[in-house]
Formats: C-alpha cells, structure tokens, sequence
C-alpha cells in the first residue's frame, strides 16, 4: 500500500518563445480580397486598421487609392456567398493614405489626398464631420488617447485649432542626437504624429527629409518648440526620413520605421538617446507609403516592404533574425495585426 504523498503531482511549466508561434500564421487563397476600379483595373489598398473588439475583433477597414473604404469580416472568407459580410463605399476624392477606428468602434476616422480628414459612422456608414486646415496630402491620423468624441461631433467641419509651423524644418534649434545639416530645396513633409499614451498634452511627429521625431506640447499658449528630438543621419550627413510611428500600450516604447532599411525603437523618457535598431539585409524600406504595426500583446513589430514580403521582430529579442511571410507579387504596404487577441494575427498584404 502506498502513501497518499507518494501519488501527488507535480506541474511543470515550460516558457515556450512567442516567436515559435509566428510559424503558426498561414494565408490561403480563401484570404485573399482584390480590390478594382470601376473598370476591373487593379487598385491598390493603400491602409488597414482592425477594430478593437466589434465581431470579436474579425473586422478590418481598409482605404483605397480610389478613395473607397470596405469593411471586411475576417472570419467569413472571401466566397460569393459571404458578400453581405463585406462592405464599400466612397469617403474622398482621392486615395486613402490612413484609417483608424475610435476606441468602441462606432467611429472611424480616415486621412485622404484630397487634404481632408473625415469622421465616419460605421453602422450607417455616412460622414459625420471634415477636419480642414492641410495644404497638402494628409498621411496619418490618430484618436486622442482619452477625448475621442463619444456622442459625435456638434459641428459638421472643424477647422484647425493648433498648427505648429516647420514643425520639421532644419533651421530649428533643438537638442538632437546629432548636427543638423541643412539641405534646401527639400520638401519638408511631416510623415506621422500621435498623442502620446497617459500625456494628453504631448504629441510625438516624424519628418520625411529631415529624418526626425520630435516631441511636442501642444497646450494652448505653449511656444511651439520641441522638447526633445532625436535625428536619423548616417556618419557622412545624409538624413533618412521615418515613414511610420507606432507606440506601444504601455506607452513606454516608440517603434520608427526609417528608410535606412530600419525600424527603431525607442523609450520615451527620453527620446535622445540611442535607439534600438531592427533590420535584416533582406529588408527593403523606400516609400513613405510602408507602415508598421505593433502586436496587441507588445511582443512583436510588423512592417511592410518594398522586397515583397513581410517582417516581423520580437521586440525583447532584437538581434533574432525576423520572420518573413512571404507570396507577394510586388510592395507590401499596410499591414496591421488583430487587436482583440494575442493569439490570431492578420495581415493585408498590399500590391
């Protein structure tokens, strides 16, 4: 007869990398939506954003150069007979550039090439107010981390409140990592700016020419001068713009996409100093058009490429060499990952 003691078990926990599940991701033929103009020409998804929590989180937008928004349920594959699952329609004049959706997923708001951002309702699908003020393209747009408009807005246009001149001008004095060079006859475009998670009142935006990220506070009054800036410049001057921002949830980490084949990533208390870089020599960065996006989980960085496929980095793991989904055709723009689990991602691959 044995004694009870003898019969107990015991638990044993193994920690398994969460870069052994990226494997696990396929994409079939079923996943695969093409997007034509009017006449059967192909055109090309330019965005995508998942919603947070709406349809379990099967449910992306994606913004068109046509100017067109279709929201797509993930988990209703791309058969006939799945069509009322999947819906269209016109939001600008011209392409698409950024979608995002408002933290309870009644709103969306889209950034466009005809200068305008657009607040939309995502049950009936129409315009709920124009935000104007951009003389050019407009390429990102992001919520307020804490003010979205939860009723919807009182007015059908809203004019531009504040605006930061040559916020990405060279001739700035700020503390930067390292020298400004300056270069005329460059466009000076700013690529990206979002709020910063638990500081409402700061802004963090990237430059396209001047290859720069810089914080801001943008209370009312405040003078418009960066309070931190960190530069992109190889050893010889040349400077390397940033194509995409992302932050992650804790607010603590700021990824960069730059095109010197790069993605950095910095902590926010205090943006000068050095970055942590991933990169592979396979990695290919050219357009401002090419987005990241960071895994609902903070463990991964997802981006785009001009070499056809994508990349994904851990980011507790830097130097592991990224994994790469591969069967595309031509550049990969969008990409975004699932926000409603840790355990599924998707992508939109862009042609």
């Amino acid at each position: 007869m044995f004694p009870f003691a003898s019969l107990e078990r015991r638990l044993t926990v193994y920690k398994v990398s969460p870069h052994k599940i990226l494997p696990l991701f396929k994409s079939t033929s079923h996943d695969v939506y093409q997007f034509v103009f009017p006449d059967s020409e192909f055109c090309t998804p330019f965005c995508c954003d998942f919603a947070h929590s709406a349809h379990e989180g099967h449910l992306v937008a994606i913004g068109d150069e046509e100017g067109r928004l279709s929201l797509l349920r993930t988990d209703k594959d791309n058969h006939i007979h799945h069509s009322q699952y999947h819906h269209s329609f016109y939001c600008h004049r011209h392409g698409i550039s950024d979608v995002k959706w408002s933290q309870d997923d009644t709103m969306l708001l889209t950034a466009s090439h005809d200068r305008l951002v657009r607040l939309w309702d995502t049950e009936t699908r129409s315009s709920l107010a124009d935000f104007v003020g951009h003389d050019d393209v407009v390429k990102s747009v992001n919520w307020h981390p804490y003010n979205e408009l939860e009723d919807g807005p009182s007015a059908p246009v809203y004019n531009c409140i504040t605006a930061i001149s040559n916020a990405h001008d060279y001739g700035q004095n700020t503390k930067t990592t390292r020298t400004s060079h300056v270069e005329p006859n460059i466009i000076r475009s700013v690529t990206c700016a979002l709020f910063v998670n638990r500081e409402e009142t700061k802004v963090i935006s990237s430059g396209s020419a001047d290859g720069s990220i810089k914080l801001w506070d943008i209370r009312t009054c405040r003078s418009a001068q960066a309070l931190e800036s960190t530069v992109f410049e190889s050893e010889g001057g040349r400077r390397y713009g940033v194509t995409d921002l992302k932050m992650d949830r804790s607010g603590t980490r700021l990824l960069s996409a730059c095109k010197d084949n790069s993605i950095y990533m910095h902590y926010l208390v205090d943006l000068t100093k050095p970055a942590t870089r991933l990169t592979d020599p396979e990695f290919k960065l050219g357009g401002f058009d090419i987005r990241i996006s960071i895994s609902a989980d903070d463990h991964f960085v997802m981006a785009g490429s001009d070499d056809k496929d994508i990349f994904v980095w851990e980011l507790d793991a830097p130097k592991r060499q990224p994994f790469r989904y591969e069967g595309h055709t031509r550049k990969v723009t969008g990409v975004s990952w699932s926000k409603f689990t840790t355990h599924q991602a998707y992508t939109l691959c862009l042609y």
